[in-house]
């Protein structure tokens, strides 16, 4: 496997990473589409006298066009410009450079937002559904207790003690969520670069030190572990009770982190040294 060459730090004009006979522009975060020989064609014969072409000054007739030689011609036409040196892209060859506007640039917050609803589906739906079984009862005895609180509640009455029994089986869906979602995120990011959410929402999870975007590269199972804890770490604070008031605050940050720096990365980016990308 031949070594990703290092990124320059600044915008400009650089090497070729793909072919050493031409120059690529760097715009301070990816290679764009630009390129230029390195040397300009021409160049070479510098110096050299080049023969006077001139117009054709005979008498037209009426409608008949005037003659010029093949150089002349407007603005514009042609190759492209060229300006202190540096190729002028052509206006249809422009592309957006907003972040999360074309493929290989860092998502924006609002399709890692809804890749993270589409998971929690995913992964959630079919959890909480294998743990009905064990929630019948849980859900008798809650209600039960509701209707007794109403019922003093309306009467009057001394409001009754919440039965420490009740608390056990929603730490268990809890914990058996954050489980699920850990284990989800890592594998599926390790292994295929997304999970499904964002694969349906055409972003992938790339490592920071990724060169090309044309050549993804997949984020390591450590890193994925790491990127996964802190992601669903809200999940395993809500098991306790004082913490469970600020989990869903926390994870409203941990996704809006994204809008405070140039590449969107989230706190779970930061920690995974990873940045989210979109595929298309």
């Amino acid at each position: 496997m031949t070594e990703q060459p290092h990124a320059p730090v600044s915008s400009g004009w650089y090497d070729d990473p793909r072919d050493a006979t031409q120059l690529r522009y760097w715009d301070g975060i990816l290679w764009t589409e630009r390129t230029m020989p390195k040397l300009r064609p021409g160049l070479d014969h510098v110096g050299e006298a080049r023969p006077v072409q001139h117009v054709d000054a005979r008498p037209r007739r009426d409608g008949e066009p005037r003659t010029y030689p093949a150089h002349w011609g407007p603005e514009g036409s042609g190759e492209q410009q060229h300006r202190f040196g540096v190729p002028q892209p052509r206006a249809h060859d422009q592309r957006p450079t907003a972040f999360g506007t074309s493929a290989g640039e860092p998502s924006g917050v609002w399709r890692r937002f809804f890749a993270y609803f589409l998971d929690r589906i995913i992964f959630g739906v079919p959890v909480t559904l294998a743990m009905l079984p064990f929630l019948h009862s849980w859900i008798d005895e809650f209600r039960d207790f509701i209707d007794e609180a109403s019922t003093a509640a309306s009467n009057g009455g001394q409001m009754p003690a919440f039965p420490d029994d009740l608390t056990s089986p929603p730490l268990a869906l809890a914990l058996a969520l954050f489980v699920a979602g850990f284990v989800y995120d890592t594998l599926m990011t390790s292994l295929r670069g997304a999970t499904l959410g964002k694969s349906a929402l055409g972003i992938r999870v790339a490592p920071i030190e990724e060169g090309d975007p044309r050549s993804p590269q997949k984020l390591p199972m450590a890193r994925s572990a790491v990127r996964a804890l802190i992601k669903y770490v809200p999940d395993l604070m809500s098991l306790v009770a004082v913490l469970a008031g600020i989990a869903g605050l926390l994870q409203i940050a941990i996704l809006l982190w994204a809008l405070s720096n140039r590449l969107r990365q989230g706190l779970d980016d930061l920690a995974a040294r990873s940045v989210v990308r979109r595929t298309r």
